[in-house]
């Protein structure tokens, strides 16, 4: 069974010869509006009319809609249950264009008539309301919403109008739709409709008009905080001096398999920098290092299941013993000569330290922006599954060769190592960090805790490749994609919505989060990181599309 009354839409345009309604741009680049803007246009009529008294009004209309569809049961049980709240942000703005005044088109003009008119966006919502159902709604009149549940409490001063907002998540069982809509209503009455709401119209006509949010005055600080990937382990041959393009025979193949303590091993962390927000307009910032843990060469020790473990996770017993005498194959530090085996065995990590130069390469970026719509709408069949919901709302992936620099090879961009001296005074006095661990990230200001060199020496990906988001398209090394175009595949992101800054309104609020894919390749070996964080969209510091 479902349900076939009529349930909340976004209003549509609607014009033809009775009447219509023609904005002029604000500006010759911008055909959208900032709130506490002025709305300036015509209201034309071409077709035939003779009327001693005409009144033609005209309404500017804005609301905050959300619903949510449910289905429960299956085959021909099915029910599907409609969710909805709205909230008029402003009572309707008015300005009354002809005021009883007579009206004569001839038939065949097609000029017809026009006449002016200007109306006021708000600049904050004023006197916002909630917009409950009643009986002559149909069969959703018993979803009454309470008022106390909003996101925001409505006797709230100089609440910011919220930005247009059109944007569907979820799929199967479970629906959510959200939108924030504005539009022009022009009516052409005969008979004068301010002492009888009754009386009907001659002709009507609906535009919708996009607000976008007001620009902010300039370039916005950007707080970092640094995150580090789990320990990295490659093991390969090709480790070793002279052999990083080597092909493996079949018995080093099989080493590599069994994990054997006699294949040479590098170990590292992968530290990024990522942002606590994005500026529409501006790059991102989003730097990249390689930490370097401990390095191992072969041709020493045995392959007990003992000497195949990291420090980190040998016994409390075990890790009391000093390196030098178990061997050396488990290596703390930051670069070889700590805690090395003494004879031959010191000799080759020394040798192998100095003359092997590995890279540790990026040969992949992704990078996508999650969206998460929460909406205040009560009702007996929801859930938090349902009234919450998460969108890849901006997704963009590189690869190799498209990640190489101008005048290098295919091989992928470069990652710096974070050298030892630049971690000499990473910590402050009263911090303690595990040997292993990687340099702190910013303190509440923003500003690096150590003495700088180590974020220096870090890769700034987003100045690189010049990573740079807006509302509807995104921007890297100086191409600019449709943010639609590569949200996914999956029919339930075509109408995700655009790429909005944060906001928050009675029933829908916005938030973000980043997750940042690093594919890195050492010596033919491919790993790949990953990393997250809750982000903040900031407005541009102009218009934006």
């Amino acid at each position: 069974m479902v349900h076939l009354s009529l349930y909340l839409q976004p209003t549509k345009p609607k014009a033809s010869p009775d009447l219509s309604i023609h904005l002029q741009a604000p500006t010759p680049d911008r055909n959208v509006f900032f709130p506490g803007e002025t709305l300036a246009g015509q209201i034309r009529r071409q077709e035939h009319i003779v009327r001693p008294e005409v009144w033609l009004i005209v309404h500017l209309h804005g609301r905050s809609i959300a619903r949510v569809e449910k289905k429960t049961g299956s085959g021909e049980s099915q029910t599907t249950h409609h969710y909805n709240t709205q909230y008029t942000l402003f009572p309707p703005q008015q300005i009354t264009c002809i005021n009883g005044n007579p009206v004569h088109i001839p038939p065949n003009n097609p000029e017809g008539q026009a006449w002016n008119f200007q109306l006021q966006i708000p600049s904050h919502c004023v006197s916002p309301r909630l917009v409950n159902a009643t009986k002559g709604d149909g069969w959703w009149a018993r979803n009454q919403q309470d008022p106390e549940r909003a996101f925001i409490p409505l006797h709230t001063q100089q609440i910011p109008l919220p930005c247009s907002l059109m944007s569907n998540q979820g799929y199967g069982s479970s629906r959510q739709m959200t939108w924030v809509e504005y539009w022009l209503e022009a009516h052409l009455y005969d008979v004068s409709p301010f002492h009888n709401s009754d009386v009907k119209h001659v002709a009507k006509s609906r535009l919708p008009v996009v607000i976008y949010p007001i620009p902010l005055a300039g370039v916005q600080p950007i707080r970092m905080l640094r995150f580090w990937s789990e320990n990295q382990v490659i093991r390969s041959q090709r480790l070793l001096a002279g052999r990083s393009g080597d092909k493996l025979s079949f018995k080093e193949k099989m080493l590599k398999i069994v994990k054997s303590s006699r294949v040479p091993r590098l170990g590292f962390r992968v530290v990024a920098d990522l942002p606590g927000g994005i500026q529409l307009g501006e790059v991102v910032g989003l730097r990249v290092g390689v930490w370097r843990l401990h390095e191992l060469t072969g041709g020493w020790g045995g392959d007990s299941e003992e000497d195949e473990k990291h420090p980190d996770e040998k016994k409390e017993g075990r890790m009391k013993k000093k390196e030098e005498e178990a061997g050396g194959d488990g290596l703390p530090g930051y670069e070889q000569g700590e805690g090395s085996a003494q004879g031959e065995s010191s000799t080759q990590q020394q040798r192998y330290g100095e003359d092997n130069d590995i890279k540790v390469c990026l040969t992949s970026l992704k990078i996508k922006i999650k969206a998460t719509t929460s909406v205040s709408v009560q009702g007996r069949m929801l859930t938090n599954y349902d009234t919450t919901k998460d969108t890849d709302i901006a997704r963009l992936e590189l690869t190799t060769p498209a990640l190489s620099l101008p005048g290098g090879d295919d091989s992928g961009i470069e990652i710096p190592f974070i050298s030892k001296e630049s971690l000499a005074d990473r910590q402050q006095p009263q911090q303690q960090q595990a040997d292993d661990a990687p340099p702190p990230a910013y303190d509440d200001s923003g500003k690096s805790k150590g003495n700088g060199k180590d974020a220096g020496k870090m890769m700034d990906l987003g100045a690189l490749l010049g990573i740079k988001f807006h509302m509807k398209w995104f921007e890297i090394c100086g191409k600019r994609y449709s943010v639609e175009q590569y949200r996914g595949g999956s029919w339930s992101l075509r109408d995700a919505g655009d790429l909005l800054p944060n906001f928050t309104t009675f029933n829908i609020e916005r938030a973000y989060s980043v997750v940042v894919k690093l594919g890195l390749e050492v010596v033919k070996e491919k790993v790949e990181v990953r990393f997250e964080r809750a982000v903040g969209v900031l407005g541009a510091t102009g218009y934006s599309s």
